[in-house]
């Protein structure tokens, strides 16, 4: 009866064995799927489709925020103010890009410009023409 028992454990360790060897080839293989699973999702997001994240990254730091500044107050030194600074709207414009876009013409757009700023049409348009090509802006109204 001993001979038996002897000749039954080493096969009862044979088939533990197989069954360890049997688990550990599964866990690795999933381990590998998942991993397979990974690349594949970072590839496509990364090569085949990325605009998606790069809006989302833009959406995180690219931002216009618009900041209103104004002068300080130049004082002596009693605290009397010397210069301040008003704030005033300015209307100007570009005579290189008013003649690309076709010059001054008899529109009414030109017209309701030259009512609001109570300056005749030809003087305007004199003003804005008498060198279209070398001036960067002229002044309007201050």
């Amino acid at each position: 009866m001993k001979a038996a028992a002897k000749t039954q454990k080493p096969k009862r360790q044979e088939e533990h064995a197989n069954f360890i060897s049997w688990r550990f080839a599964l866990l690795c293989g999933c381990i590998l799927l998942a991993l397979a699973f990974l690349l594949g999702r970072v590839a496509w997001l990364q090569v085949i489709s990325p605009d998606m994240l790069v809006k989302e990254g833009d959406m995180r730091s690219l931002r216009v925020q618009q900041v209103s500044t104004s002068r300080g107050m130049i004082t002596d030194r009693s605290g009397r103010p010397l210069a301040v600074s008003v704030p005033v709207k300015a209307i100007w414009a570009d005579p290189k890009e008013v003649h690309d876009a076709g010059g001054i013409s008899v529109g009414d757009r030109w017209k309701a410009l030259a009512n609001a700023l109570n300056i005749p049409l030809d003087q305007l348009s004199a003003r804005i023409n008498a060198n279209p090509k070398g001036r960067l802006f002229i002044w309007r109204v201050r």
